[in-house]
């Protein structure tokens, strides 16, 4: 009887210790190309894709500031870096942003989305109650490529103390313009060239995130435990005479 809430204990830990091993086993080198010319137009009035004759999505190279090359995220110690690439340069419009969407969940029923836009980068997240994180010192515009003056990527770092728990990497991004008339969206991910890929979400999402259950466990087994002891200690009443 001794050795049950021992037991019960022992492994809690070793499930505690097999969910920490996980996390420290997340990959954050990503390295996705985007060659195609497949800048998606869409009609700017209510953001549905403008067809060609034969009824195909209208994909050209056009805009270049738009036109994802590469988007990738590095490991960098207590940091990630992402990086987006485009064929042209990195333009600082109002009407032009561009996204990195941050999947630290293996199921994608939460995220994150790093922002530039007009100068400013900002962390966001689709969890209730999250306040955004202005990243913009931790920004840079830099030239990838033999030409200088093309200031064709993007960089930034982000705290991975802003993102976690992660059992989990990857991520996917979307640069736009918008104008009067047409909206052009450019989109990156793992499968290149396929416009409009991006991680697909769970379709029946874990009710509660991993760190819940993270810290609901010790506290179940510490029931457990108790309720056995209880169990061990209560003696049975005397005998009536």
């Amino acid at each position: 009887m001794k050795a049950i809430p021992v037991a019960v204990l022992l492994v809690g830990f070793f499930a505690l210790a097999a969910s920490a091993m996980i996390a420290s086993a997340v990959s954050f080198d990503l390295n996705y190309s985007d060659p195609a010319s497949d800048v998606v137009k869409f009609w700017a009035t209510n953001d549905t894709p403008v067809l060609t004759p034969t009824g195909n999505l209208t994909l050209s190279p056009f805009p270049d500031s738009v036109n994802l090359l590469w988007i990738r995220s590095v490991n960098a110690s207590a940091d990630v870096d992402l990086t987006i690439q485009v064929k042209g340069s990195i333009a600082n419009l109002a009407n032009t942003s561009y996204e990195i969407r941050l999947f630290t969940r293996s199921d994608n029923a939460s995220h994150f989305s790093v922002t530039y836009a007009t100068g400013t980068t900002t962390l966001r997240s689709n969890a209730t109650g999250f306040t955004p994180v202005d990243l913009t010192g931790t920004t840079a515009i830099t030239s990838t490529g033999s030409n200088p003056a093309l200031k064709n990527t993007l960089v930034v770092s982000v705290a991975k103390t802003l993102l976690a728990p992660i059992t989990a990497w990857n991520i996917d991004a979307i640069a736009t313009q918008t104008g009067s008339v047409y909206t052009y969206h450019d989109y990156g991910w793992e499968q290149p060239g396929n416009p409009g890929s991006t991680p697909a979400p769970s379709p029946t999402p874990s009710l509660l995130p991993s760190w819940i259950w993270l810290a609901i466990v010790p506290v179940i087994l510490a029931i457990v435990a108790v309720i056995v002891m209880s169990a061990r200690r209560k003696k049975p009443a005397p005998p009536q005479s």
